[in-house]
């Protein structure tokens, strides 16, 4: 009996030590990469610490958050220590937001808007335990400088949504990085633009809360020059949600990390529009197409070939609802996949004459006013001349209504 009980106490001391060796190993959607040995904390700083500007920004717009496929990634953003020392701020509770600034080069659509497959961040953690994290981001506005476009919570995606649980084994600044999921994406951000003095910058913002203790490694970090500040994110007082804040010294609050991801390619949408009984040239001609994903709405414009035939890069991917509208057809609208070049045709009803996208007496009447002229408005089949064959058309498509969003 005693020999198991020996037996036993060594299994249990060598589990133990097991345990530590492997404590690091992360529970959902991050990981404790490496522990930065020369990396080191000179002050904690907290809200009271810091100084914040006179005038904060405000949220504006809100971009969508899409799902896209895997992309070759490259590294948009480096901003890390691997030794020094720096400061770390506690959040104390608070979302604490940095920005995030891309070079134009790595956009060549210059859409601005980036599948983020890979973040790395620099925390410090003054004491072994567990610890909860939880990764948050935001577009920009195209105000000056740019501003965060709206309010976390926007967590990442999927298996780095969040919150998890990390277990870290020893005291000190760590490299923590998300998780690569199915579709090699933690988020999609709608970027705004900096001013050429600052190289046209795309820029967004990125955030983290972790429990406290632990904090974000901030100071004078080497690589890209930031050149703001960072934010602190007050979710108990909605009037006043974002503030500047500086370090003491004048020291640029930057914070560590690295950003891996590609920018979205532009979809090219083409096809041909036509309009029943239209037998004229399209060339010239010019079509509204309205592309509508959640809330927001996209407007932009085609200028067709003789045939009808057109195609204009969008911003949008994956599905959406298109609407397109043309004199004198009535506004036509189709649920899309976008991705790649995506080719889409549309036949427009004839008729809408005073473009209220709607054939009726006004129409009729516009006709009947114009007949025996050459008004173009109401040619409503191209031949150069209203007559009864344009009366015709109206008359025939009496009644009928386009599509609205």
């Amino acid at each position: 009996m005693r020999r198991l009980l020996i037996v036993a106490g060594v299994l249990a001391t060598v589990g133990q030590l097991f345990a530590q060796n492997n404590s690091w190993k992360p529970l959902g959607g991050w990981q404790l990469i490496e522990r930065l040995d020369d990396v080191q904390i000179v002050k904690v700083l907290r809200a009271s610490d810091l100084m914040p500007a006179i005038f904060p920004p405000k949220p504006t717009w809100q971009p969508d958050a899409g799902d896209f496929f895997p992309a070759s990634d490259e590294l948009l953003y480096y901003r890390w220590a691997t030794q020094g020392q720096y400061y770390a701020y506690d959040s104390e509770g608070k979302i604490a937001l940095d920005d995030v600034q891309i070079e134009p080069y790595l956009d060549p659509n210059g859409q601005g808007r980036f599948r983020i497959s890979r973040v790395e961040i620099m925390v410090y953690f003054p004491r072994a335990g567990r610890y909860t994290i939880q990764g948050f981001w935001t577009g920009a506005d195209n105000e000056f400088p740019p501003y965060p476009s709206f309010a976390p919570p926007a967590t990442f995606l999927r298996s780095n949504r969040g919150p998890h649980t990390l277990n870290v084994p020893q005291a000190g600044v760590w490299r923590l990085g998300t998780l690569t999921d199915s579709n090699n994406e933690v988020f999609t951000v709608q970027a705004g633009q900096l001013g050429a003095d600052f190289g046209n910058r795309f820029v967004f913002y990125l955030g983290l809360l972790v429990s406290s203790p632990g904090a974000w490694v901030c100071g004078n970090l080497p690589g890209d020059p930031n050149f703001d500040y960072f934010i602190q994110y007050e979710p108990d007082n909605q009037e006043d949600v974002y503030q500047y804040y500086g370090l003491e010294g004048g020291i640029q609050a930057t914070f560590g990390m690295r950003v891996w991801g590609a920018a979205v390619p532009a979809t090219r949408l083409q096809g041909v529009i036509n309009i029943s009984g239209f037998t004229g040239s399209y060339a010239g001609r010019q079509a509204t197409i309205r592309i509508r994903q959640g809330s927001t709405i996209n407007t932009y414009t085609a200028t067709l070939s003789d045939s009808g035939a057109y195609a204009v890069d969008v911003s949008e991917q994956g599905t959406a609802e298109v609407l397109v509208q043309m004199a004198p057809g009535l506004a036509r609208k189709v649920n899309l996949t976008l991705s790649g070049t995506t080719t889409q045709n549309f036949t427009l009803t004839n008729g809408d004459v005073s473009g209220d996208n709607v054939v009726d007496d006004t129409d009729l009447l516009q006709v009947l006013f114009n007949f025996g002229g050459s008004d173009s408005a109401s040619d409503v089949n191209g031949d150069s001349m209203v007559d009864d064959a344009d009366l015709l058309i109206v008359l025939f498509n009496f009644g009928s209504v386009g599509d609205r969003f």
